[in-house]
């Protein structure tokens, strides 16, 4: 398995983008962070989680041309 295929829990999620695990499930429900569910598991591809982070923009970086 790749690195771009690997499946991550919830908390591992959390600590790679350095935020609770409430959070990265709060993204999930939400349907902002794309995941899968197995049983009573949320799972994460890695992949997904890159493009995840890749699209977020801290507002203060957003240009009027970019809006």
């Amino acid at each position: 398995m790749s690195d771009e295929s690997k499946i991550l829990t919830a908390k591992e999620v959390a600590d790679k983008l350095r935020v609770h695990h409430s959070t990265v499930s709060r993204y999930a429900k939400s349907g902002h962070l794309k995941s899968y569910v197995l049983g009573n598991r949320r799972l994460f591809k890695e992949s997904d989680v890159a493009s995840f982070f890749e699209n977020l923009v801290a507002p203060e970086y957003v240009s009027a041309k970019e809006i």
